[in-house]
């Protein structure tokens, strides 16, 4: 059996995956609602409350099932600092009673395999799918906008990222400056399909005309201070001191033409890197690839280009212990020996250590 902990941000996570990666146990526990008042994460809240989840958490998991435990895996980066330390200081000393091997894991990578984990629906599918290399992966989150190209479950090459605010981020600045709080990825999109102006592959023909960032940058990488300031001027009717906003019956239509410009901006990306890189397969992972936008729009044009895409299950679209579960696996699977590590390797695939 192969456990993970998960302590990034501000879920906690503990889970447990046998041999054909089928989960025996799955525990998250969401802080969601003690940072929704400031309006964002709040790293020494979630990093003390990890410290507070994690041992109770443990303790639900049933004793049969932990002295099957033969693998542990804890997080080590990217993260908040003090919310890494929490999980990778509980998971050392787990690691030291049950008398297992631990391996720190990068969170970036567990998203980038979380398409090709078995989906929750597919109990009875008892052989595990085969990860495919080379691959495509946009990784798309509250904190991250990349773009990987996958050659072996070690070898991520970083082809471009954002130069400062990811599609999560921006969704959310959004969401708090229009009253709608936070997180804002799911209010927001109800919304915009509120909007008949937005089609189902989500191409807007609205009253509202968006800048679509980096469309012409000649590389793969993103930006989406731009979009944010051209939202909020709409937003604030011109007057970028206002304090009147849009009236609320222009939202949806508002928030389609930002949809459609954030997923027409992905995928000018993407293309570029399937017709650059001459690779077919591409996935979609990050808390935003639970977005039904980016997946409609996404699937439609692989299907006109004969590419193929893959989506993680939503259930594991969001920060989860099943996808580190599933990444100590295939590492273990592929003889991928554990290495030192501690709560500062806080490091990006495919950038220098």
């Amino acid at each position: 059996m192969f456990a993970a902990i998960e302590t990034s941000f501000d879920e906690t996570g503990i889970s447990i995956c046998d041999g054909d990666g089928q989960l025996a146990a799955s525990l998250l526990a969401s802080q969601v609602e003690r940072h929704k008042p400031y309006g964002g994460c709040v790293p020494e809240l979630a990093a003390r409350t990890h410290l507070s989840d994690l041992p109770q958490m443990w303790k639900k998991l049933h004793p049969d099932l932990v002295s099957q435990v033969t693998h542990l895996g804890v997080t080590s980066g990217p993260g908040l600092p003090g919310c890494l330390l929490a999980g990778v200081n509980f998971a050392k000393g787990v690691a030291r009673a049950l008398r297992v091997p631990v391996y720190g894991l990068n969170h970036l990578t567990g998203h980038v395999m979380s398409p090709f984990m078995p989906d929750p629906a597919d109990r009875g599918v008892t052989t595990p799918p085969e990860v495919p290399y080379p691959h495509l992966a946009l990784l798309v989150s509250g904190g991250h906008t990349e773009l990987f190209k996958v050659d072996a479950l070690d070898r991520l090459t970083l082809l471009g990222q954002t130069h400062d605010d990811a599609v999560g981020e921006l969704l959310d600045k959004i969401s708090a400056l229009l009253g709608y709080g936070y997180p804002g990825g799911a209010v927001l999109e109800k919304l915009a399909r509120t909007c008949p102006q937005m089609t189902a592959d989500a191409r807007y023909d609205g009253e509202f005309k968006l800048p679509v960032p980096m469309r012409g940058s000649g590389d793969l990488n993103f930006s989406y201070s731009g979009l944010k300031t051209a939202v909020i001027r709409v937003a604030r009717m011109g007057d970028m001191t206002s304090e009147e906003l849009l009236p609320a019956e222009k939202h949806p239509s508002l928030l389609a033409a930002l949809f459609a410009t954030v997923v027409e901006s992905l995928w000018i990306k993407v293309n570029r890197a399937v017709e650059e890189h001459n690779i077919d397969l591409v996935t979609v992972s990050g808390g935003v690839a639970i977005n039904g936008f980016i997946r409609e729009r996404f699937t439609a044009e692989a299907n006109r280009k004969g590419n193929a895409v893959r989506f993680p299950a939503p259930v594991h679209c969001l920060d989860n212990a099943d996808m580190m579960a599933w990444l100590l696996r295939l590492n273990v699977e592929a003889g991928i020996d554990p290495a030192p590590f501690d709560a500062d390797s806080n490091w990006n695939p495919g950038l220098p250590v």
